[in-house]
């Protein structure tokens, strides 16, 4: 796994987990602290919220504040994904380039092997010796 790939990974974990503690923060601050009631005519139907002390106001800050750093982890995680399989092509396309590379070699090495003479004994074939 890349580098950068794995530190978004760490980034999005992270996220999405002060995101979600955010979140359930954010719900424990506003639950008791506010009401709803909800009006009904025919067609009409609406919603009112009461927001009873500043804790409340605090409480959907953070809820809110949550909600956006668990989206941001998810799309940290995504991220995340793409680096990692853009970085498996590339490790592929470099085996195969690798791969060729060698097996070119492989073929000139051979083919110089068998081109080239070898002399076991030269002092037995030079006129010298005799």
């Amino acid at each position: 796994m890349r580098k950068s790939a794995l530190v978004t990974l760490i980034v999005a974990i992270v996220l999405i987990v002060l995101g979600i503690g955010l979140s359930i923060y954010g719900v424990y601050l506003t639950s008791p602290h506010s009401y709803y009631h909800a009006y009904n005519h025919g067609f009409v139907a609406y919603q009112v919220r009461y927001v009873t002390s500043a804790v409340a106001g605090a409480g959907q800050g953070a809820l809110t504040f949550g909600h956006m750093l668990f989206n941001g982890g998810l799309v940290a995680l995504v991220i995340s994904f793409i680096l990692n399989i853009r970085h498996d092509k590339e490790d592929k396309e470099v085996k195969a380039r690798e791969e060729k590379a060698n097996r070119a070699e492989a073929e000139k090495a051979k083919a110089e092997a068998i081109d080239a003479k070898v002399d076991e004994n030269p002092s037995s074939q030079s006129p010298e010796g005799n």
